[in-house]
């Protein structure tokens, strides 16, 4: 009966262990912002770096689509974390997207962070943590390791210094309990592995892949794109008009990031150039002002929108009405049939805007009758 009994117990104590591992592997513990960017990974590739900080390893891996773009990167992090002449392990994976913005962490099957006297961290700790680290303007980045506790509360505390002594300025930026930990990944994710990050990302570069990042629902992941889109990589028919989306009044960021990405080599466009000028009706003053701007890149200046921009002068002014009067200095408009429709400005009752008319085609040269008898009469009319 004894034996039955020490075989049940036996059994029972196998299959409680049996559980518990289960258990724990569908709770490994990981911590994700939102995946921003719509690609399936692939495959893994890793790469060496010399970091020179002390993460354990000098590897960064890089996931990749079945089309080859990059995906997410990643990075095994075993390192300790000292303070009041006591380490503790630090044993985490930490995930960037394409992008360089943080994007999680991962703990290996079994391991988990810990506060003051190993105390392990709760579940609404892990979820600050991760919110901590999506923060890449946290005044973490200021302090230095030395200066997270004073060193006064130090000598006269019994107590961990992270618990107790921790500045009160650093309070709102690390978990509490564990502002060593906080700070250390922090800088991880913002130090040597997230430039190598954007490097490695800068080397794929392809329209396909720059279209996927512009569909992302993140806006600084938009604007990084659109910084790395001018004279890298070609302007196909999507990619265009996916750039030209983005100029409305909505997002002024993004609206001017579209602008500025747009390079001379692309704006020999006929198309693309009347594409731009469909954007005025719908845009305001300071978008209207930077098209006008943007304009001035282009080898030349298409007729359809040098006529309609010379039509709108009667009803621009200020800085806009100087901006368009320079761009057809710039790009040397001296064609009757543009020099009429200025010389009309000339007879205005708006005094800025016919004195501008006059400065224009006085030094424009445009050989026109109708242009010069409208010239002299203003003259006289003026006493100049």
């Amino acid at each position: 009966m004894r034996d039955w009994f020490s075989i049940g117990l036996l059994n029972a104590v196998i299959l409680t262990i049996l559980l518990l591992s289960a258990y724990r592997k569908q709770d490994k513990i990981r911590y994700f912002q939102s995946q921003t960017i719509q690609l399936k990974p692939d495959t893994i590739q890793a790469f060496v770096s010399q970091f020179k900080d002390d993460a354990g390893n000098d590897t960064l891996f890089q996931i990749r689509s079945k089309e080859g773009y990059p995906v997410s990167y990643f990075r095994k992090i075993k390192t300790s974390v000292c303070f009041d002449n006591k380490c503790r392990l630090l044993d985490i994976v930490l995930y960037w997207n394409v992008t360089g913005r943080y994007l999680g962490y991962e703990l290996p099957e079994g391991e988990f962070l810990s506060k003051t006297e190993h105390e392990p961290f709760k579940p609404a700790e892990y979820a600050r943590l991760n919110d901590l680290l999506a923060d890449p303007f946290s005044p973490l980045a200021n302090f230095s390791y030395e200066e997270l506790v004073p060193k006064a509360d130090l000598a006269t505390s019994g107590l961990d210094a992270v618990s107790s002594a921790t500045s009160k300025n650093v309070l709102d930026y690390v978990v509490e309990g564990a502002v060593y930990t906080t700070y250390k990944m922090w800088h991880f994710v913002y130090g040597a592995a997230q430039k190598e990050v954007i490097k490695l990302t800068e080397k794929r570069l392809s329209p396909g892949f720059l279209l996927k990042v512009l569909e992302s629902s993140d806006s600084g992941d938009k604007i990084w794109a659109l910084n790395h889109l001018r004279g890298q990589v070609e302007l196909t028919p999507a990619l265009r008009t996916t750039v030209l989306s983005f100029i409305d009044n909505n997002r002024f960021n993004l609206a001017e990031r579209a602008i500025n990405a747009l390079s001379p080599a692309e704006l020999k466009s006929d198309s693309l150039q009347q594409l731009l000028f469909e954007k005025f009706p719908k845009i305001n003053y300071a978008l209207k002002n930077l098209i006008v701007t943007k304009l001035k890149e282009a080898p030349h200046l298409n007729e359809t929108v040098k006529t309609a921009l010379a039509t709108n002068l009667k009803s621009t002014n200020g800085e806009l009405l100087s901006n368009i009067l320079d761009l057809f200095k710039q790009q040397k408009v001296a064609d009757p049939k543009t020099g009429r429709i200025i010389a009309s400005l000339l007879q205005s009752d708006n005094n800025f805007l016919a004195q501008k008319a006059f400065i224009y085609l006085k030094s424009a040269n445009i050989d026109d009758q109708r242009v010069t008898e409208q010239l002299n009469a203003y003259k006289t009319k003026h006493h100049l």
